[in-house]
Formats: structure tokens, sequence, C-alpha cells
């Protein structure tokens, strides 16, 4: 067993050069690490390429969303763990050799994801505590950190490229659970989470309606496709409701920003309901 030639990092980043080193630096130099640039800054590439040997960067044809992002450097990665990383988390010491130590000792897994301090873990989150000292059993888990073991990834599959934005870890967690896979959490590997800073901020205003337009579209989508469209429906009428009254009203008292949001979570939802594709991309390029 060897770490470096066991394990890949895999970020996905939006124009986030400023945000990006400070992961990287926090991971030994002799584990290969694969960055996915949703933007078409070659800057970004060429720079992370010539300070970091054990970096490598990939630019898609097109902005290909998180999960998109994600399954690129998982198809590119040839070792037998992946873990995903968001750019704005911010490693222990030991997180990683933790996570590696416990893939080893686990059997049946799909995922590993270490304890994001601060985050109240719901009691329906769990399926069984303490299956090993501080290893619990998991329905769901934060998807800033995921501890992929490859030979049971490529059997239920990666992330669906549907979902451009939200849910596409919720859609993996229920593919897995059903597939007779298990998802732990590992308590004695931590990490902070920033949380929304996934970008730098030049494009802060178009970022967030494009969260919003892709938060509610998706939120459709996911339910339809694992509960039905009923569920769907019940999960997204009274937002769409909310979304055309907020609408309104910052219209009449001239908010543009935020009647662009809700103008967008409007669109998100209707398209879903009417069976479009994730399609919307607002000055993301």
């Amino acid at each position: 067993m060897s770490l470096n030639k066991d394990l890949t990092i895999v970020f996905v980043s939006f124009y986030s050069k400023n945000l990006i080193e400070k992961p990287i630096r926090q991971i030994n130099k002799n584990i290969p690490i694969i960055v996915i640039e949703n933007s078409k800054d070659e800057s970004l590439k060429k720079y992370l390429e010539k300070k970091y040997p054990n970096v490598k960067v990939e630019i898609p044809e097109i902005n290909a969303g998180n999960g998109g992002g994600a399954n690129i450097g998982l198809l590119k990665a040839e070792t037998k763990f992946v873990l995903y990383l968001d750019i704005d988390v911010d490693l222990n010491d030991n997180t990683i050799e933790t996570l590696y130590h416990h893939a080893n000792e686990l059997k049946n897994f799909s995922i590993l994801g270490p304890l994001i301090e601060g985050v109240n873990y719901k009691k329906d989150f769990y399926l069984k505590k303490n299956v090993l000292d501080k290893v619990h059993s998991m329905n769901f888990i934060t998807g800033c950190a995921l501890f992929f073991n490859m030979e049971i990834l490529k059997k239920i599959g990666f992330f669906d490229e549907n979902i451009f934005l939200y849910y596409e870890e919720n859609d993996l967690y229920l593919r897995s659970i059903k597939n007779n896979f298990n998802i732990y959490l590992i308590e004695k590997a931590k990490i902070k989470h920033a949380g929304n800073q996934s970008t730098d901020l030049i494009k802060k205003e178009s970022v967030e309606i494009n969260r919003n337009w892709h938060l509610m579209w998706s939120t459709f989508y996911f339910h339809k496709k694992h509960y039905g469209l009923i569920t769907a429906y019940k999960k997204t009428i009274m937002k769409l409701l909310s979304a055309i009254l907020k609408f309104f009203i910052f219209s009449l008292i001239n908010k543009t920003q935020d009647k662009k949001i809700y103008r967008a979570r409007i669109s998100g939802i209707y398209n879903a309901m009417i069976g479009n594709k994730s399609w919307f991309r607002t000055n993301l390029d």
C-alpha cells in the first residue's frame, strides 16, 4: 500500500486562482492532483502546472458543471482511490492519511467523508453509528470532500451529467445505497469548509443568478428521478409561487439584482417541469 500511488486528488474550479492554492499547498507534493478549470482560463493552467509539478489542469471545451467536471477528473485518474475536494476546504494535517487508512480497513464502501467542522449532522443522516470506532454508516455526507472507492464507483456510475449544479452528490448517494454499497463518515478525519467561496468575485452576480436557476432545476429533476413526478411538484410548487411573488415585489421597488435572481428561480423550476435540460448559463465563459 502506498498513498502516493493509490490516490489522486480532484478539484473542480471556476475562475478560482485566488482560492485553489491553499488546499493544493496542504497536500503532499507526491500525490497527483487534477484540476478541472471550467472557465477558459489558460493562465491558471500555466501558473499551476509550472509552480506545482504534481498538478495537471484540464480545461473542458464547455463548462461541464460541478458533476461533469468531477467526472472528467475521475476518468483521468488511474488510481485505486480518488479524493474529490471543493477548492474552499481547509485540510487538517492528517485528513488525507486518515481517510486512506480507513479506506484500506473498510469493505464494500463507495464513498468516505471526513467530519466537516461546524456542520450539524442530522439524526436521519445516520444509518448506523460506530460501525468501527468513530466510523458511522450514513445516507448523506457533505459533498465538499468525497473519498471514492473507484472500483465500486465504476459499478454504480459517476455523477449524473444532466445535473449542472446542486444535488449531484445526493443522486450519487441514493444510487450507492440502492446498490447496497456503504457510505461512511470518518470522524477522525476533519476539515473546515468555508462554503459558497468556490469562485473569485469577478463574476459574482452572474454566478449567483446561475446558482439560483440550477438550484430550482435540480431540485425538481432530482425528486422526479428518484421519487416520481408528484413528489417533485410537491417539493417545488411553493418555491415557484414564492419566487413569482418576490419577483413582482422586487420589480415594484426596482431591486434589479433581486429581481434577476427570482426570475432565474422561476425559469429554473419551469424548465424542469416541462422537461427541458439544464441549459442555463449566463456569462459563465
